[in-house]
């Protein structure tokens, strides 16, 4: 196990070195609030959706961007994806991302944004927005921008997930948390999956909780993923789950779902795969559309399926977020 994995343990355990943390915790979050308090905030250029979350590791932002970008999309609207690129190495910022660029100069997420519309990379979150709207986009969405403090976004959502989605409830390092619980209340809707919208966490939030759900969509050879495989290939199948992600096991439990009997093979989150990675596991092999990115430039591979996986949310919240469309600049 290695240390953050013992640490994360520690965390949703109640371990004692989360608990001898508390120090450190608690100048965590009141730095964090401090800064929150006193951000000099500015909008974009452009209407931006923050897709965020308060605790650290993975979240669905990612997938919920891509959901986002579809239902925009789908709606007259003409949106990019804004990412501060996470690993990625760009010649210049911002940067519009290519379609064929190696995960090494886009980063593995904006790559797979990169999917389904424009993605501009840019630390400087304003910069990025007016390189979209330069390039005739007339909306954003900001893959993990909550922290952002520079910006003020048009809309901030939030995700939550698991039946203890703040953890804790404690700061870094003796918590999973990147604020204080008081920071929800700055998000203007919490996007929840089932289990989080029970959880006694969230007692008492004031924005409101809009249930959505993962759901495995389609199963696709990596070289070719023209031709789709039934779900149902899964089942009762002996695979092994290769993964580079933050949360390796709700992958686990999503393939056990689905029937597969999962051995589990787990890298750390954005890790970039070398041929030997792979080479010596027995096929088949079963990654997520963001490692599919990172492997499809290796040859002589193993079979490898990729599953991938669709956000889908309660209609109430197509309901509530087409009400904010509305209130921006009419789509072109």
């Amino acid at each position: 196990m290695s240390w953050r994995q013992e640490l994360e343990r520690q965390w949703y355990a109640g371990g004692v070195g989360a608990y001898l943390l508390r120090p450190l915790g608690a100048i965590y979050c009141a730095l964090a609030a401090r800064r929150r308090a006193r951000a000099r905030r500015l909008p974009g250029a452009l209407p931006s959706i923050v897709v965020g979350n308060l605790n650290v590791g993975g979240s669905a932002k990612t997938p919920m961007t891509m959901a986002l970008l579809r239902y925009l999309q789908s709606h007259s609207w003409h949106p990019a994806a804004i990412s501060r690129g996470y690993g990625a190495h760009p010649p210049q910022e911002p940067y519009a991302v290519l379609p064929d660029d190696s995960p090494v100069r886009a980063g593995d997420e904006p790559l797979l944004l990169r999917s389904v519309a424009p993605v501009f990379l840019s630390r400087r979150r304003h910069a990025g927005i007016l390189a979209a709207a330069n390039a005739g986009h007339d909306i954003v969405v900001l893959d993990d921008g909550f922290q952002h403090l520079a910006l003020q976004p048009s809309l901030s959502l939030l995700l939550l997930q698991g039946e203890r989605p703040l953890g804790n409830g404690r700061c870094l390092p003796s918590g999973p948390l990147r604020e204080a619980k008081t920071a929800l209340q700055a998000a203007d809707a919490l996007l929840c999956d089932p289990a989080a919208a029970g959880s006694a966490d969230l007692v008492g939030i004031a924005p409101p909780c809009f249930r959505f759900e993962q759901q495995a969509t389609r199963l696709v050879p990596l070289h070719d993923p023209v031709q789709e495989l039934p779900l149902q290939a899964l089942r009762n199948r002996h695979v092994h789950a290769v993964t580079g992600i933050a949360r390796p096991e709700r992958f686990q439990r999503t393939l056990e779902v689905l029937g597969a009997q999962v051995t589990l093979h787990s890298f750390p989150d954005h890790h970039v795969f070398r041929q030997q990675d792979l080479v010596n596991i027995s096929a088949p092999l079963v990654i997520t559309s963001k490692d599919a990115v990172k492997c499809m430039q290796l040859a002589g591979l193993p079979e490898i399926w990729v599953l991938e996986i669709g956000i889908h949310w309660e209609p109430s919240f197509s309901h509530w977020l087409d009400q904010r469309l509305a209130t921006w600049r009419s789509p072109q």
